[in-house]
């Protein structure tokens, strides 16, 4: 009888061990994706209008990346 105790003892603690390994991978904190990722979503979101240049331009400066370089067309 002894015996049996030992191996409900023995799965209860391996049931208990796979619950916290299931429960840390599925809740470990997401890493942030690199700085220059959302200049490139502020530059798509400029491009497609949804942004106007003022907006676009504080952002960009609120994320402290360099400044956008400014197209010189001469027409």
């Amino acid at each position: 009888m002894s015996g049996l105790v030992v191996v409900i003892i023995t799965l209860m603690v391996v049931l208990i061990l796979l619950c916290l390994v299931l429960f840390y991978v599925r809740h470990k904190p997401h890493k942030l994706p690199p700085p220059h990722h959302e200049a490139q979503l502020l530059k798509e979101r400029y491009s497609r209008g949804e942004l106007s240049e003022e907006e676009y331009r504080k952002r960009v400066q609120e994320l402290g990346c360099p400044p956008p370089v400014k197209d010189t067309d001469d027409r």
